[in-house]
């Protein structure tokens, strides 16, 4: 099991969740743009994944799909009984498992099976989804098989992408730092991530705003100031544009509780 977790900090895969609910009714649940791609593997009933612009993947029972760095919400909705396992990756953790393919479902979810350059949709036609009983190791020997032949991601572009989530992250300190251009390293980024540094950065403020959801006392001046925001209307604009609703409609149908 330990050679396993290696594997993962390695490449930087940041977590790996079972999940099972049985909500009783259909479900539509609200995501929101992130630093982190993700991995599902689908065990439960059908899900649907709808993004901003109104493409719609089905993603059925058995069948496992990567969500990219995106700069709009999208939904999920689901009808039955849901199960699967949620594997958080960083963004060089995709680059390893997808090469190109990394920035090609930015703003998207797009099935393995249909990324026939990656590794994993090979290793799933070989071994099939992993076991909810035995998360770690199941994903693991998916992962291990897929990295086989994956190309590694340079130094430079690794330190880059860790730069551009620090609070205060400037893309021209960064490119000046690395002996870059800026045309260089907005073109790397859409290389491997598929968004502009710019968007990558605006991303991680607005993570460390949602971040703040979790104390109920503080004020949303004081949230906008906290995340690196100039002023509250700043982070308004922000905030409607990644999520789609106001900061109070977003509370409300999440259930969190703010002043």
């Amino acid at each position: 099991m330990s050679v396993r977790f290696d594997l993962f900090r390695s490449i930087g895969i940041r977590q790996i969740e079972p999940y099972f609910f049985v909500p009783g009714v259909p479900t539509q649940n609200r995501e929101l743009p992130s630093l982190e791609p993700t991995l599902i593997f689908n065990t439960g009933a059908p899900i649907s994944i709808v993004d901003a612009s109104g493409h719609v993947l089905d993603v059925g029972t058995g069948d496992a799909f990567f969500a990219g760095l995106h700069r709009r919400f999208c939904f999920s909705r689901c009808a039955g009984s849901q199960s699967g396992i949620h594997v958080r990756l960083s963004p060089q953790a995709a680059i390893r498992l997808l090469g190109a393919g990394a920035a090609a479902v930015a703003d998207h979810a797009v099935a393995v099976r249909h990324m026939p350059e990656s590794g994993l949709a090979a290793a799933l036609a070989r071994y099939g989804p992993p076991d909810l009983a035995r998360p770690y190791e199941t994903v693991g020997l998916l992962i291990e098989e897929a990295l086989v032949e994956a190309p590694g991601v340079s130094s430079e572009t690794s330190w880059c992408i860790n730069q551009l989530q620090q609070p205060g992250a400037s893309v021209t300190a960064i490119a000046r730092e690395l002996g870059w251009s800026r045309r260089k390293i907005v073109d790397r980024c859409r290389d491997v991530l598929g968004i502009t540094p710019k968007t990558f950065v605006r991303i991680a403020r607005y993570r460390r705003l949602l971040a703040t959801l979790d104390s109920a006392e503080m004020s949303w001046v004081d949230r906008a100031i906290d995340a690196g925001y100039y002023d509250q209307s700043h982070m308004l604009r922000d905030f409607a544009e990644f999520t789609g609703v106001s900061p109070t409609a977003y509370c409300k149908e999440s259930g969190t509780f703010v002043q």
